[in-house]
């Protein structure tokens, strides 16, 4: 009886039983074997690792990252480029050196980073990627290490991160907003280098508080490389961090203010991020994710935008995650695109009390998202297809503790498709307010209100294995 090798087994048997289930490096080793081997399992090998990779600005992360785009066989198969937010900075005061190489791997990997960062260096090897890279469709910005590494059970981590922490037994912070600011106009420098025009942007920030500043969007008027670049996205994913330190300086501004609820405020001032978009006019898709505990200058960027000449004209899909808002105000929003706008998502939202008696329900009581989402039915020119909504709250008072909204299946979060006559009236119905148990009775909601104001998982296994079993 012949003997049955691996080069003679059917190749849907030796990619989706065998090679599926190999760790990392024993995959690399597999490819190695042989030349049938390496031919029989490349296209796997290369979708699964390089079709959306990550790094770190450092010199040795970047200059990977070129190197792919240099490789003819690879370099086609990368079609999301993600910029993690892995800052060198001093060790946590309980961190005890072992060594004098730990010391100086660490010093000189930090020396490296400013100075990738002060020479402009880092722009110029990204640009220098993203030019050589043919299907590159997707650039983004993370400060976390996404789940979904199945085949070693763990986390998909920047190229180099796990080395550093190896070798010096320190971790990166990734959770600077003030970096994540910095990062992003530089990366828009480096597509308009390369005369990269891609169609998607996204920056998806998970740590508290951590978010673009005014200061990312920036553009200046003398850059005229910049237009094509913004001219061709069509989706654009944000996490804003609006502290007056990044550039939204707003609460200090005069004149009457729109919902009538907060302090005095002038709209005479855009914003950047206004601008910006603004530039955007081919845009399909825009997710704005905010900061719950930065309310005032939230509402401040929705004013703005919903007072905007002409904005966002293509818009398809808008949605808000993390915000704090009247319903008045995000009615106004949706209303302002709606002869374009065809999908809605809400997460994580937010509504404050309206002095307009129309948000109370019979009881007297604020209860503004049946009113809204009916609402959604009489707003001329919107004819959703689609709608998210998940982990809604409303506030009775600011002094008092969020009312929670879910359904009637008990779920926290719907979503329906179609035609928004049908599937919005049913969607309302099945809406169920979480009141809570009181013993007092409401506060008089007729007053005036006043203004009150992933989890990074270390861990030790190398995520830049796959690099070493590239044939140059």
């Amino acid at each position: 009886m012949a003997e049955t090798s691996l080069m003679g087994m059917p190749l849907e048997l030796l990619v989706h039983i065998i090679a599926t289930y190999l760790p990392t490096k024993d995959l690399g080793a597999l490819r190695l074997t042989s030349k049938y081997l390496e031919k029989a399992l490349f296209d796997t090998f290369a979708k699964e690792f390089f079709t959306k990779k990550q790094f770190m600005l450092s010199t040795p992360s970047l200059d990977v990252l070129v190197r792919i785009s240099k490789h003819a066989a690879l370099a086609p198969f990368v079609k999301h480029v993600i910029v993690g937010l892995d800052q060198y900075g001093p060790s946590p005061s309980y961190h005890i050196w072992q060594t004098v190489a730990q010391v100086e791997s660490y010093r000189n990997g930090w020396a490296d980073q400013c100075t990738l960062s002060s020479s402009g260096r880092d722009r110029e090897m990204l640009a220098e990627a993203f030019r050589n890279l043919p299907n590159l469709d997707t650039i983004g910005i993370r400060d976390y290490c996404a789940d979904g590494r199945v085949r070693d059970d763990n986390r998909w981590r920047s190229y180099g991160a796990p080395t550093v922490q190896q070798q010096t037994g320190v971790g990166f912070n990734t959770s600077s907003s003030d970096y994540a600011t910095k990062v992003f106009p530089m990366l828009l420098q480096a597509l308009a280098d390369a005369n990269k025009h891609i169609p998607s942007i996204e920056v998806i920030l998970r740590t508290h508080g951590t978010g673009l500043g005014d200061f990312a969007f920036f553009v200046p008027s003398a850059d005229t490389k910049l237009v094509p670049v913004l001219d061709g996205l069509q989706q654009l994913l944000l996490t804003l961090s609006s502290g007056e330190s990044r550039g939204f300086f707003l609460h200090n501004l005069t004149g009457p203010s729109l919902n009538g609820l907060g302090p005095a405020r002038s709209f005479s001032v855009p914003t950047l991020l206004e601008a910006f978009l603004l530039q955007t006019s081919s845009l399909r898709h825009l997710r704005l994710n905010f900061q719950r505990h930065q309310s005032e200058n939230t509402e401040y960027i929705l004013e703005r935008l919903s007072m905007a000449n002409n904005p966002l004209p293509k818009l398809e899909r808008l949605d808000f995650g993390m915000m704090e808002t009247t319903p008045d105000l995000l009615l106004q929003v949706i209303s302002k695109f709606s002869t374009s706008l065809r999908h809605i998502g809400l997460w994580k939202v937010d509504l404050f009390p309206s002095v307009l008696p129309r948000w109370k329900d019979a009881e007297g009581r604020f209860n503004p998202w049946p009113r809204l989402l009916k609402d959604l039915l009489k707003l001329p020119n919107l004819a959703l297809t689609g709608i998210i909504l998940g982990c809604l709250t409303h506030y009775r008072n600011i002094s008092y503790p969020p009312v929670k909204v879910n359904w009637a299946n008990g779920k926290v979060s719907q979503e329906r498709s179609g035609d928004m006559q049908v599937f919005l009236p049913p969607l309302v119905d099945d809406l169920r307010v979480q009141w809570p148990r009181a013993s007092a009775p409401d506060p008089d909601e007729d007053e005036e209100m006043e203004e009150d104001d992933d989890d990074d998982g270390e861990d030790d296994d190398d995520d830049d294995d796959e690099i070493y079993y590239l044939h140059y």
